[in-house]
Order: structure tokens, then C-alpha cells, then sequence
């Protein structure tokens, strides 16, 4: 059975894979930012899946791993791709680790608000650290990743498509392994998995720094798409915009970030006008999901499963 689901989560990938391919090929350079700012955004969203879907944990402190990610890239890349693409994801290995030792005796909303305050001081730390980010100039001119065939906004659709599909199948099969049922255990009951032994703080610190892997990756994907990084990138809407994707995707759900983000990425920039409105649609997306859809986009899903399976029973 669990051969079985990896080929399914392959497939899948390999269609989100294609998808992006196909999207680079036939759309406009405008359409094709939009779809890659979707790309970018649910793979970010995949690292909170992970986090806030198996373990319970609410983090509004990823924004820190997304500016690592994107300032490392502006820096390093005009002298080393691959030193841009690795030392970004081991500063934020490390910075997650840092972040579990600090909230290891915290959970639930005291760690939300831990985890804000540390997402607010990295945002302060954009706008002041002026010798690396350069404050609020930001940093212009960043070069993409070069992909044969493609330019502009269309080769980093490809490139954050291919990441994007790379991550889906590994969130898909971190559930089925033994440590995403660790993960899962500490959500659902935390005292039967103390009881059983289970190490809760260091499944605690392996999530989180599994989660800030995909975010890092995304935050150099948006620092080669907008060709720019600055202060109103890193902000506090953006951590809002993170937690949303996963919570109204479905938390813990494979295809939570991708329907996430469709619907938190890709509808306001079509609804581009009312740009202003973008907090109160994101609240009021949160409430109506909280209040009619617990379980998000995937509540759907179940729903659409059960009428189908009805209704194979009434055929037969």
C-alpha cells in the first residue's frame, strides 16, 4: 500500500512538474509571474504545511527564513550559485534550531506569539542590517536562475515548478514515514506520545527545520523573479499570507499549499484593483474557513469523495 501512494505522490508531481512547463510555454510574461508567484508562495507554503499540518505548531516567524532566502540569493549569486542555493538553507537550519531551543518550553498560542516576535525582529533586522540588505533601498538587479528556452518570468516558473514538485512528493512521503507519525502523534496527542516515549522537543526541532528548508528555497525564487528584494517583501502580511495558504489548503493535507495558494496568491493578484483589501480578505478567508471549513479546501475534497462513493454504491 505504501509503494502504492509513492507512485501516486510521483505522478502527482511529475503533473505539477508539467503543469509549470506547459504554463511558461503558452502564457504571457505577466501571466507567467502570476503563476510563478503561486509556485513560489505554495512552496513556501509546503514548510508550513508541514509544520502547522503534522505537529500543531503555528509559526508567524517563517518570514525570517523567506529573507534568508532571498537577500542570500541577491548576495551570493553573482558569485556562486551553489554557495547561494546552500548557505542560505544551512543559516536557516541553523536559525531554526536556534528558534526551537528558545520556544522548547512553549507551545500552542505562547508559541504563535514567540514565534511572531521573532518574525518581527527579523523584519527590523532587514530594514537596519544596512551592510547586507541595504536597508530600505533594498537590493535591485538580482539574476535568475537560467533555464534553456525560457526568459524572464517564465524561467522561474520552470525552475520554482520543479522545486515545487520535488517538495510535494517529499511532504507527501514525510507523512507516510515513521517520523511524519511521530509528527502527527505530538498533534494529536501529545501526552500518549510522551507516554510512549516519543521525544516531543527533538521531533519539534526536526519539523521546524524541515519546514524552513522549502520556505528558504522560495524566498531566492521571489528575489530572481521581481529581479529585487527589500523591506515591504519581508513584512509581517507576508507571515499572515504563509500561515493562510496552509490553514485554508487544509492543514496537513498534500495538496493544502498549491489550493492555498491559488486562492491566497493568485485571486488577489488577479484582483490586482483592490490591492489595499488584501489583509481583510486573508481575515476574512481565515473566519469563513474557521467557521464553515475546519479543515480547509480539503473539507471539499472529502465531501466530493463521499458523494462519488454514494454514489458507485447506488449504481451497484
Amino acid at each position: 500500500m505504501r509503494a502504492t501512494r509513492q507512485g501516486v505522490y510521483a505522478i502527482e508531481a511529475g503533473a505539477i512538474a508539467v503543469a509549470a512547463v506547459v504554463l511558461a510555454t503558452i502564457l504571457g510574461q505577466h501571466e507567467a509571474q502570476i503563476a510563478a508567484i503561486t509556485a513560489i508562495f505554495a512552496l513556501a507554503g509546503i514548510g508550513l504545511n508541514i509544520l502547522v499540518g503534522y505537529t500543531g505548531l503555528v509559526s508567524l516567524g517563517h518570514v525570517a527564513f523567506l529573507a534568508i532566502g532571498a537577500y542570500g540569493w541577491a548576495r551570493l549569486s553573482a558569485v556562486s550559485v551553489p554557495l547561494a542555493l546552500i548557505l542560505p538553507v544551512i543559516l536557516s537550519l541553523v536559525l531554526a534550531a536556534l528558534i526551537v531551543g528558545v520556544t522548547l518550553r512553549v507551545s500552542g498560542y505562547y508559541f504563535a506569539i514567540t514565534t511572531l516576535a521573532i518574525g518581527l525582529l527579523s523584519i527590523v533586522a532587514v530594514q537596519n542590517a544596512t551592510a547586507i540588505t541595504r536597508g530600505y533601498a533594498g537590493i535591485a538587479g538580482i539574476q535568475q536562475l537560467g533555464v534553456p528556452g525560457f526568459v524572464g518570468s517564465s524561467q522561474v516558473l520552470v525552475s520554482s515548478g520543479v522545486v515545487l514538485a520535488v517538495a510535494y512528493f517529499l511532504q507527501s512521503s514525510l507523512r507516510e514515514s515513521p517520523l511524519g507519525t511521530a509528527m502527527l502523534a505530538t498533534r494529536f496527542d501529545l501526552p500518549a506520545s510522551q507516554s510512549l516515549g516519543l521525544s516531543v522537543p527533538t521531533v519539534r526541532l526536526v519539523a521546524f527545520m524541515i519546514s524552513s528548508v522549502p520556505v528558504t528555497a522560495a524566498g531566492s525564487f521571489l528575489a530572481q523573479l521581481v529581479h529585487y528584494i527589500g523591506p515591504d517583501q519581508v513584512t509581517l502580511e507576508t507571515s499572515v499570507k504563509l500561515i493562510a495558504i496552509a490553514i485554508i489548503g487544509g492543514r496537513g493535507w498534500r495538496w493544502a499549499p498549491v489550493l492555498g495558494a491559488v486562492v491566497v496568491v493568485t485571486l488577489p493578484e488577479l484582483l490586482r484593483p483592490l490591492a489595499e483589501y488584501r489583509l481583510v480578505f486573508y481575515g476574512v478567508a481565515l473566519a469563513l474557513v474557521s467557521l464553515f471549513m475546519p479543515r480547509g479546501l480539503n473539507q471539499i475534497a472529502i465531501w466530493a469523495s463521499d458523494r462519488l462513493r454514494i454514489l458507485k454504491g447506488a449504481v451497484r
